[in-house]
């Protein structure tokens, strides 16, 4: 069983700094710290263990408008001590008071770096936990936990109970990611099509995020085999996996209808194109990309793993097994040839995960979980 959590992460009057391994491109964690810099609040920053200050905007436009509450640390591969003496060192200059690390990496530099600066709260916020099925990556967590003594976070109950068998001693709260509802609206999908260059009379099947085997869309690639000549796979990101994916396209001879857009900064834009929206992922924590479809009112085919059944509604979703192109090609089949009722999947997420929730969590209240 987690412990309570008494503790607020946004101090009163000091400035609270969130670390994270890198501000771009964008995944979930990066988006939601932006989310919170967004907010106006100067006492608000990041940092970005990797990367350039100068480098990472042309990278993330976002990053343009928050540019006075950032900056990076071009960390080079390997150990590198001398990063969490860099890092005290800015702390020291923002006079920190909380410090917010995401994810293992950022514990390892940023705890020691808050420790050494003599910051007076330090919050691990783990977004997901599969990465510790190596043992390697549980040995650091539980190094981190008995060294720093961080409280921690986690995005659903599922991440929470994982982290409490690893470490059960430790104070474990759960925040929900947050989605910025007035941004991710339901939209006409005639425009956002025309933009994109796809054709009105296509049933569209969307995903969006890192091209990295992990995030499984060699199997919605291999999926569309078993769907309708006019049902299209349009493939928002970018990442290592993209010529590989570009191939497997065409070794199962649906080339013609997977399109990949590459990086895209404006995804509330995109989403509207989209009937369904798909996630096939091996490993999830709670992804915000199903959360923020669903906030443009679209229903999500999605495999059953890590948070998804939490983050799926299930009046509108299916969810199937992983690594099973046949299930997702069904699921995806019966969703297109019945369309799910309007404004269900975004009372879903408004009821459950609105930004404001999450702002208030990490900016002005105490969060506990009993």
């Amino acid at each position: 069983m987690h412990k309570s959590n008494e503790t607020s992460v946004q101090s009163e009057t000091g400035t609270t700094v969130h670390i994270v391994n890198l501000l771009a491109p964008p995944g979930g964690i990066e988006t939601l710290v932006i989310d919170l810099l967004r907010q106006g609040d100067a006492r608000l920053h990041a940092f970005s263990l990797h990367g350039t200050t100068e480098e990472l905007p042309a990278q993330w436009r976002a990053l343009a408008e928050v540019r006075g509450q950032f900056e990076a640390f071009n960390k080079r591969p390997g150990l590198r001590p001398g990063l969490v003496v860099r890092l005290a060192r800015r702390l020291r200059a923002l006079r920190a008071q909380v410090v917010v690390v995401h994810h293992a990496g950022p514990l390892v530099y940023g705890g020691a770096a808050a420790r050494l600066a003599g910051v007076s709260q330090l919050v691990h916020v783990e977004h997901d936990v599969w990465h510790y099925e190596r043992g390697r990556s549980q040995l650091l967590l539980k190094l981190c936990e008995h060294a720093f003594r961080p409280d921690h976070i986690a995005v659903s109950e599922a991440v929470a109970a994982r982290l409490a068998s690893m470490i059960p001693d430790a104070r474990i709260s759960v925040v929900p990611p947050g989605i910025d509802t007035i941004r991710f609206l339901p939209r006409s999908a005639t425009p956002a099509r025309a933009s994109l260059g796809l054709d009105p009379s296509w049933r569209i099947i969307g995903t969006a995020g890192r091209l990295e085997a992990v995030k499984g869309h060699v199997f919605l690639i291999e999926a569309m085999r078993y769907l309708p000549r006019n049902a299209h796979a349009v493939i928002a990101g970018d990442g290592r996996e993209r010529a590989e994916l570009e191939e497997a396209a065409r070794k199962v001879g649906v080339h013609d209808r997977v399109h990949f857009l590459g990086h895209r900064d404006n995804l509330e834009k995109i989403l509207p194109a989209f009937d369904v929206f798909c996630l096939p992922s091996l490993a999830e924590g709670l992804p915000r990309s199903v959360l923020e479809a669903q906030s443009c009112d679209l229903p999500v085919v999605a495999t059953d793993v890590g948070s998804l059944r939490q983050a799926v509604c299930p009046e509108t979703g299916y969810l199937v097994r992983p690594s099973d192109p046949v299930a997702l090609a069904n699921a995806l089949n019966r969703r297109l040839k019945h369309p799910s009722r309007a404004g269900l999947s975004r009372a879903f997420v408004e009821k459950q995960y609105a930004l404001t929730k999450t702002l208030n969590a990490f900016r002005a209240r105490s969060v506990s979980q009993p």
